[in-house]
């Protein structure tokens, strides 16, 4: 399983983060940093909240499970 962790910065100082699962990883990075500036542009999370400014961090996560019995 893999999954994508999204961190934001918001314009209240404080932090929002998000979980994309089983991500097309094969997505060039321009493309990806298009739908970020995209989710900052229209600013997904509630705004009361604090409106989304910017990207912290962004990471990929791989969980890898092997059955042994």
């Amino acid at each position: 399983m893999r999954h994508y962790s999204l961190m934001f910065n918001t314009t209240t100082g404080s932090r929002r983060t998000m979980r994309i699962n089983n991500p097309n990883c094969d997505l060039p990075v321009p493309e990806i940093e298009t739908a970020i500036g995209q989710m900052i542009a229209n600013n997904i999370f509630d705004p009361e909240r604090g409106g989304l400014e910017s990207l912290n961090r962004m990471e990929l996560t791989t969980i890898e499970r092997t059955i042994v019995i």
